[in-house]
C-alpha cells in the first residue's frame, strides 16, 4: 500500500463508499450541506488548500483516504479527517495499514508531534481501528447531524521518535 495525493478525479470513487445517509454523515458529519455529495462538492472541500488529502493505493486501486490538516497555529500537532476504507475492503487491515502509513507522513512530512481526530460512538470499528494505531480517547462531544444528537469521541495519538 502506499499513500499519494489526493486528485479530484478520485471524488467519484470515494464518495460512492457511503451508500446512505447515516454512513454518509458518519464519515463526513455535517461538513457537506446534501447527500448524496457529487465530485464537486468533494473537490471545493479541498479547494482552500489548508487541508492534505491523500488516498491509499493496494494492488493500483483507491482503497481508502483520509485528510491531515493543522486544526491551530501550532505547527506540531496534525488532525485526521475524512477517514475511510472503500466499504468491499474493509476488516482487511486497510485501515490499520493506511492510518501507519498517514501516521509516519505526519511526523516525517509535516513534523508532527501529536495527531487528533474525531469520531462517532457508534462507529465501533473505526475506534477499534484507531485505537489499534496508538489513539486514545481523550474526551467526549455532542453533536447535532441532521437535526439528531450525535455523540462522538476524541482522540489522539503522540508520536514519539
Amino acid at each position: 500500500m502506499l499513500l499519494r495525493p489526493y486528485t479530484p478525479s478520485d471524488s467519484a470513487t470515494i464518495l460512492s463508499w457511503c451508500k446512505t445517509r447515516r454512513a454518509f454523515r458518519l464519515w463526513s458529519a455535517d461538513r457537506y450541506k446534501t447527500f448524496p455529495a457529487t465530485p464537486e462538492d468533494m473537490a471545493n472541500q479541498y479547494a482552500d488548500g489548508i487541508v492534505y488529502p491523500l488516498v491509499a493505493v493496494a494492488d493500483n486501486q483507491i482503497v481508502g483516504h483520509l485528510i491531515i490538516r493543522y486544526p491551530s497555529e501550532d505547527k506540531t500537532v496534525v488532525r485526521f479527517g475524512f477517514v475511510i476504507i472503500d466499504d468491499t475492503k474493509r476488516d482487511k487491515g486497510y485501515g490499520k495499514a493506511m492510518l501507519n502509513l498517514a501516521i509516519d507522513y505526519a511526523q516525517k512530512q509535516l513534523g508532527a508531534k501529536k495527531i487528533t481526530l474525531g469520531v462517532f460512538n457508534e462507529n465501533h470499528s473505526a475506534i477499534a481501528c484507531y485505537k489499534s494505531v496508538g489513539f486514545k480517547i481523550t474526551s467526549e462531544r455532542n453533536h447535532i447531524i441532521d437535526g439528531e444528537e450525535w455523540k462522538g469521541v476524541e482522540m489522539e495519538r503522540e508520536i514519539t521518535l
